[in-house]
């Protein structure tokens, strides 16, 4: 692997579009292999984290390394780490630590293309107690998130507003930091490259790849200096860059990134092939990270790169149909030529040769369009995983929004008539008598009444819930109910994670707990399954609504 690793750093010296290109598509090819060693670092930090966990300050540092490795590459668990983090963070009440676990938070919310929560938990940092270092991170991510928000916005307003904001840290970054500093060189590159004045924008980012700086950092310099060049009109120099680019996000195993979109979307016209493999490798890898923004643009893109694939495709077809015409025009002949000329039969053999050959190539083109085909099938079934998705979301949202109306309606009727009630027996000063009908209301029947018609609602989306929950634990631990009981308070919670809502201060509104509480119930529920904690949610998500299980059955 290292031997991989520094192939692919050998590659990026040249300027060569060919010989990059071909570099990218090596390390594409051995994909699998960084990623395993990806997970190799990652286990190397988890058995640490096992050693050290003891040691309060040792257990900080192992959350903040696991972050560190997860956070490009798979973001529920970089989520998971940075929640430890934060949480160790408290425990030793160390101010720069809770604040710099809120910026790390920060990131992983923005990059899952969460920006509101993202930039609300920005929003609660305090700066006085980060370094200097951790407050160029803070300001530097506080203007890739507006800008990243700008851009996924697009409307006018909003997009000026968000714009204006990201270039306001842009300042704020440039003022605290000496001129030619890799962190003002950044902050003047971004600001050059957002206000569209591409030729001042060169400079910073070419002294910036002079400098010394991680692959991450080394990767986006390239990408924006390649964005520069083209917005130039300098593809020469814009698409080695672009590439470069590309083959260190994925030789070190970089899932949220966009270099590979961007450079498909930049060849599809020349290359179609090479596009679309790209397209769809960059896909994997936003569904991999759980970049669900990054997602979206891409939706965008890969529909343009299919239709040329299938125009590419109707070429081949109509070059087929010539070819099949142009030979049964020569069978013709040969056979009109035999019949006329029967002691020619030498050269009757050859054009018979000739026939053989073409009816050959007739053949590979077909199993070419056989391959093409294939291709287009496995990308209709994922937009038939995705429908089925989108299926499922529709048929929760629907059960709710009916379940919602009729538990109000009935609460409006009650409300009703206890208005009217209360106001006859006031008018007839029969006040003991309201006493009694106010002291007869009891919140908690009716909050257990709530629970019971939600249980009610939700596992007539999901009526294995409780079984396939279940199948999570050994025998000891599974839950056990109650006659009549059909959740219970920690099935609860599982149940609004499987609808979506993963935020704890939310889970807590919904059934009256406190946001401790909430944690203590998940943590509880995940140590005694077999599952990894990390993982337990991702298991959960899994468990399949009725629509689904009646789908496959079809299927």
């Amino acid at each position: 692997m290292f031997c991989l690793l520094s192939s692919a750093a050998r590659s990026i010296t040249s300027d060569n579009p060919d010989s990059l290109q071909r570099a990218l598509n090596n390390v594409l090819n051995n994909r699998k292999r960084y990623d395993q060693q990806k997970q190799q670092e990652i286990k190397v930090f988890k058995d640490l984290l096992r050693q050290n966990y003891s040691s309060l300050t040792g257990r900080y540092n192992c959350y903040q390394r696991l972050f560190n490795a997860y956070k490009s590459f798979v973001h529920d668990s970089a989520f998971v780490y940075c929640k430890k983090l934060n949480a160790c963070a408290y425990e030793l009440n160390d101010q720069n630590k809770i604040n710099y676990s809120r910026v790390n938070m920060g990131f992983v919310l923005v990059s899952a293309g969460m920006f509101k929560e993202g930039l609300d938990t920005l929003s609660k940092v305090n700066i006085k107690f980060l370094t200097d270092k951790q407050r160029y991170e803070y300001l530097f991510l506080q203007a890739r998130s507006n800008f990243d928000l700008a851009d996924f916005d697009r409307i006018g307003d909003y997009y000026d507003q968000y714009s204006k904001a990201g270039l306001l840290y842009c300042d704020s970054i440039m003022r605290q930091n000496k001129p030619e500093s890799y962190e003002y060189l950044s902050a003047f590159g971004l600001k050059s490259l957002r206000t569209h004045d591409y030729k001042v924008a060169v400079v910073p980012y070419q002294k910036l790849l002079r400098f010394e700086q991680t692959y991450q950092d080394s990767a986006i310099n390239y990408s924006c200096l390649s964005f520069v060049y083209h917005a130039l009109g300098r593809d020469d120099l814009s698409l080695p860059l672009l590439i470069k680019s590309a083959i260190i996000d994925n030789s070190h195993s970089t899932k949220e990134s966009v270099a590979l979109t961007n450079l498909a979307d930049r060849i599809k016209n020349t290359d179609i092939e090479t596009a679309y493999n790209y397209i769809n490798k960059a896909i994997d890898d936003a569904v991999f990270y759980g970049a669900r923004h990054r997602e979206a643009q891409i939706s965008i893109i890969m529909p343009i790169i299919e239709s040329e694939q299938i125009n590419g495709i109707e070429k081949q077809k109509r070059s087929l149909m010539i070819y099949a015409s142009i030979i049964t025009v020569l069978v013709v002949i040969v056979i009109i030529f035999a019949f006329i000329v029967s002691k020619q039969l030498k050269k009757l053999r050859i054009a018979d040769q000739v026939i053989v050959n073409k009816n050959n190539d007739l053949h590979e083109a077909n199993t070419s369009l056989i391959k093409a085909n294939n291709h287009l099938d496995s990308a209709n079934r994922k937009l038939s995983h995705f429908n089925a998705k989108l299926d499922e979301a529709n048929m929760i949202k629907d059960e709710y929004i009916g379940y919602f109306f009729n538990i109000h309606s009935d609460y409006i009727e009650k409300l009703d008539r206890l208005k009217r009630s209360i106001e006859k027996k006031v008018k007839e000063k029969r006040y003991e008598e309201v006493l009694m009908a106010l002291n007869r209301l009891n919140p908690g029947s009716e909050r257990e009444n709530l629970s019971h018609s939600f249980d009610k609602v939700f596992l007539n989306i999901f009526p294995n819930f409780v079984q396939d929950f279940n199948a999570l634990f050994d025998g000891a631990h599974r839950v056990r109910l109650s006659e009549g009981q059909l959740l219970n308070s920690e099935l609860r919670i599982f149940a609004l994670i499987r609808l979506g809502i993963h935020d704890n201060e939310s889970i807590g509104k919904i059934l009256n707990y406190s946001v401790n509480t909430i944690y203590t119930y998940k943590t509880k529920v995940k140590n005694k399954s077999f599952i990894p904690n990390d993982e337990f949610e991702d298991h959960i998500m899994l468990i399949k609504a009725v629509k689904e299980v009646a789908d496959v059955a079809q299927g």
